[in-house]
């Protein structure tokens, strides 16, 4: 999958983009003027156009990467797939937390104003950063990966020994990432203050054509996954661990690297600099304490969540379970990528445009213009959400099979129902992050904090009594935790910030969503029975052709039918849909 280093508003690990690109993008508007206010708008849209592109083109690389390839070489249920899931997993959780928080909490905002303030382009606080970043990071990602012991073992407690060992020695791989994942940030979110948004954006289509081809000519030295040795951790020889933790980490290393030449062409030159004292973090740092206080706490369920799905495998092998039936992390991992794909490319856009406004809303206490822009964003999400969700319930198994084509049938089984069980929470998942940015925009962090804390420790406690369950049950546990967290916590913070706005338009959010649940079903029924006919005649467990074409037959089928019960029951929100289906068709080069 392609990294991106940003906090999501829900309470798992997604990939969301754009937040800064919002944030300076309105700050360049406002110095700017307004005496050529069509440039202004050409520039900002062909940004938006470029960065839309590349988080596409990264994402199908990334798929053919992890599950495709990466399934063909270690399997989706095997052992062997848990633990390289895990040690590769491991930098991006540590440096979501160690790093990440400081670098787009603290560092962005203190980077747009050294730019704009100081005589030198904010050249000399630049040079401070950078060396503070890899003096950071370098000794961060050294202590660690000298520890991948203890860190796997946080992680994967409930592994046999063997698959420790092999989770361990894929980590001493895997986590020098944490340097690079690090140093890509900071040099992208440089290249965003001085307004140069398409290599941040694109990085990651290197990291993924490296692991890609990589992991190609892994196919070719050692062939694919063989289910007769799926238990054998022999056959992880330290050639091969070498290979596949080193062509991971190698992807990184490019994403971040490549960033250096569109600064050289930017005019920045970089020099170590060690006078550190005055750099002007202090204060940033501590405003944005809750903020890390969030992704600290949010950790805890995370490392919950891994022993779990840890635990499922190595209960399956010894109850004699067949590992096909079984979803463990990397199954996991695989169900949250197809889960999150409507979130990162539905919602994340929709908040990430409202958040400008959302914020000066708040700036000019204008609380009538911030609840209606709320209550309109909620719904409007939750429309498309809701259609997202009937979809993926209904095409789980096909959309499964063409997202992870190199697995057995068997897995694509296993994976869907994961996959259901994920996607029951995702309208809740879209209005947390839509009422986080509220929460943002009134810089009242401190209180999101306190109403997610519960359902943290709702999450923390569920995950863990789902190692409780049958070995073939527990992964889906824990997709329905975090559905019912994320629904539950949608529904708190909702309620924090209609006392905060004084109101949030909560009878008409109530009707559009008791309709929309009302349409999902009705639509869901239909999308049900198509399925049943067509599974009588294609396994499309089995093949990605017959998948494809289940997919291409139904879903505008029941897209038609969500569409016309809207229509019938003339709801205004379909109307409210109507600008960002254009603007996505305009993306895509279609003028409408």
């Amino acid at each position: 999958m392609p990294f991106r280093p940003q906090r999501p508003l829900g309470r798992h690990f997604t990939d969301g983009t754009g937040r800064g690109w919002s944030r300076h993008t309105e700050n360049a508007k406002r110095s700017s003027g307004t005496s050529r206010p069509a440039t202004a708008h050409n520039s900002v849209a062909k940004s938006s156009a470029i960065m839309f592109l590349g988080t596409l083109t990264s994402r199908v690389l990334g798929l053919i990467r992890s599950p495709i390839l990466l399934g063909a070489i270690v399997g989706m249920t095997s052992p062997a797939a848990n633990s390289f899931d895990v040690a590769n997993k491991l930098p991006n959780l540590i440096y979501m937390v160690v790093v990440g928080g400081l670098v787009n909490a603290v560092l962005v905002p203190a980077i747009v104003r050294a730019t704009k303030a100081s005589d030198d382009g904010g050249a000399a606080f630049i040079n401070k950063l950078l060396t503070m970043a890899i003096v950071f990071l370098g000794a961060v990602t050294v202590v660690l990966t000298l520890a991948a012991p203890i860190v796997v073992k946080v992680f994967a407690a409930t592994m046999s020994h063997e698959w420790y060992s092999l989770t361990v020695a894929f980590a001493y791989w895997c986590l020098p990432q944490i340097f690079f994942y690090g140093l890509y940030t900071v040099l992208g979110q440089i290249l965003n203050a001085r307004e140069s948004f398409g290599p941040y954006m694109w990085a990651p289509v290197l990291n993924n054509i490296v692991a890609v081809v990589g992991m190609m000519a892994m196919l070719a030295i050692y062939g694919g996954f063989d289910s007769a040795t799926a238990s054998d951790s022999g056959i992880w020889t330290g050639d091969r661990i070498a290979m596949l933790g080193g062509v991971s980490t190698l992807g990184i290393v490019a994403q971040a690297l490549i960033l250096i030449w569109p600064m050289r062409r930017l005019g920045i030159r970089f020099t170590l600099d060690f006078q550190w004292r005055g750099a002007g973090l202090g204060s940033a740092g501590r405003a944005s304490w809750w903020i890390l206080l969030t992704m600290v706490v949010g950790m805890i369920p995370t490392v919950a969540l891994s022993n779990a799905a840890a635990s499922a495998t190595n209960r399956a092998e010894t109850l004699g379970i067949p590992f096909e039936q079984v979803a463990g992390n990397f199954a996991y991992t695989t169900a949250y990528t197809i889960y999150s794909i409507p979130t990162s490319l539905i919602v994340v856009s929709v908040a990430t445009a409202m958040f400008t406004r959302l914020a000066r809303h708040a700036a000019e206490a204008d609380m009538v213009s911030m609840r209606k822009d709320m209550s309109k964003t909620l719904r409007m999400v939750s429309t498309l959400m809701a259609l997202c969700t009937v979809w993926m319930i209904v095409l789980a198994v096909p959309v499964s099979r063409v997202l992870a084509a190199s697995i057995s049938a068997a897995e694509v089984v296993t994976l869907s129902r994961v996959v259901i069980a994920m996607c029951l929470g995702l309208v809740g998942v879209a209005a947390v992050n839509v009422l986080n940015r509220g929460y943002y925009a009134t810089e009242d962090t401190r209180r999101a904090f306190l109403i997610n804390l519960p359902f943290q420790v709702i999450g923390l406690v569920g995950y863990a009594l789902c190692a409780f369950l049958p070995p073939v049950w527990i992964v889906v546990g824990i997709g329905l935790v975090m559905s019912i967290t994320n629904t539950g916590a949608a529904f708190a913070l909702g309620r924090g910030l209609s006392q905060r706005m004084g109101g949030i338009d909560g009878a008409k959010l109530f009707s559009s969503h008791a309709k929309l649940l009302g349409i999902s079903f009705v639509t869901f029924v239909v999308g049900e029975l198509l399925m049943q006919v067509i599974t009588r005649v294609w396994a499309v467990d089995a093949s990605v052709l017959l998948a494809a074409a289940s997919i291409v037959i139904v879903a505008p089928i029941l897209g038609l039918v969500y569409v016309g019960l809207m229509k019938l029951l003339r709801m205004e929100e379909l109307e409210s849909l109507e600008g960002p289906a254009r603007a996505l068709l305009r993306k895509f080069g279609i003028k409408k």
